[in-house]
């Protein structure tokens, strides 16, 4: 798992991890190279419910600083098993992003539209996405990447919030596809690109590896990739069942999550807006009179909850 000078080392055990570690240093200094302990950072993924000691490994008599998270190539790995901290990191840098390019770019006025939009998706919506075909998203974090696509995108256009225009016109006025429909396409061409691989891959083996012990705790437990993938074949109407056979022709699994990919945006689309539809319609139904009054004043209320709101600020206990 080394990546030019970077190294990342799973280990199951503290001893695995010093012995990892003494093994690795051992081949530097044969071929002349040192390692820089103050950059190593061992991170610990405890078991649900629990709290591991600290393993203290040492490199040449000095102990590795144990993190919490861990930025490596990009990501940002953490102790606990979810991508908000990457997502959150990926927002930031494509912030960064827009911002080096607002000057020369998006406030250019003698630049097309359509520049604008594609220099938007090449620079920004990549640095915005990175290695998102590994996340295992929530829907939370899928609307933190949206809010900020539909932000900046709003700024290109030249949208003001007071015409009060949908996110559904805003990407049909830019021509792109939603953010969810953009991530479900490079999960599912990264995981055809994956059961392409020899047995032998260290991405294949990942992919379908499962814990020989241990248990998952009770409760909702934490969402697995292998759950998010049969979930986005659902979405896309492929065949959960006999996706692995389609996706090793490689033209055939190309046009399956074509057709998936748009089969998904145009129904997102119409649930979009079939939701503001009930909205409106909840909106322009005459309202029932208050029946709920209260018994310091002569003001009648909808809800318990705002007739308890009005009691506690207007008229609170004496003390």
């Amino acid at each position: 798992m080394q990546y030019a000078d970077d190294n990342a080392t799973p280990c199951q055990t503290a001893e695995d991890l010093q012995r990892t570690a003494t093994s690795y240093n051992t081949v530097y200094e044969r071929f002349g190279m040192q390692v820089n302990t103050d950059k190593i950072k061992a991170l610990i993924q405890h078991p649900p419910g629990q709290i591991l000691p600290n393993i203290n490994t040492t490199i040449n008599e000095h102990t590795l600083e144990e993190v919490d998270q861990f930025s490596y190539i990009g990501s940002i790995l953490t102790s606990t098993p979810t991508c908000k901290k990457d997502v959150e990191n990926r927002i930031r840098a494509a912030h960064s992003a827009y911002g080096r390019l607002s000057c020369r770019v998006f406030n250019n006025h003698a630049l097309t539209m359509a520049t604008k939009i594609m220099v938007f998706q090449a620079i920004v919506l990549s640095t915005l996405l990175y290695a998102c075909e590994t996340w295992t998203l929530y829907r939370s974090d899928i609307q933190s990447l949206e809010r900020f696509r539909q932000y900046k995108l709003r700024q290109i256009l030249k949208i003001p919030w007071e015409s009060h225009t949908t996110n559904v016109a805003v990407l049909n006025q830019a021509s792109v596809t939603s953010v969810e429909a953009t991530i479900i396409h490079h999960r599912l061409r990264w995981a055809g690109h994956v059961q392409r691989m020899e047995p032998f891959r260290l991405p294949k083996i990942m992919l379908y590896g499962e814990l020989a012990d241990g248990t998952r705790p009770r409760g909702a437990p934490k969402l697995r990739y292998k759950n998010q993938l049969k979930r986005t074949l659902a979405l896309t109407n492929i065949d959960p069942s006999s996706w692995e056979q389609t996706a090793r022709d490689r033209a055939t699994w190309r046009r399956a999550v074509h057709h998936g990919i748009t089969a998904f945006e145009e129904k997102r689309k119409e649930n979009e807006e079939a939701k503001r539809r009930r909205r409106r319609e909840r909106q322009e139904q005459p309202r029932p009179p208050p029946t709920l009054p209260c018994e310091l004043c002569p003001r009648l209320f909808h809800h318990r909850l705002g007739l308890s709101t009005h009691i506690r600020h207007k008229h609170p206990p004496r003390r």
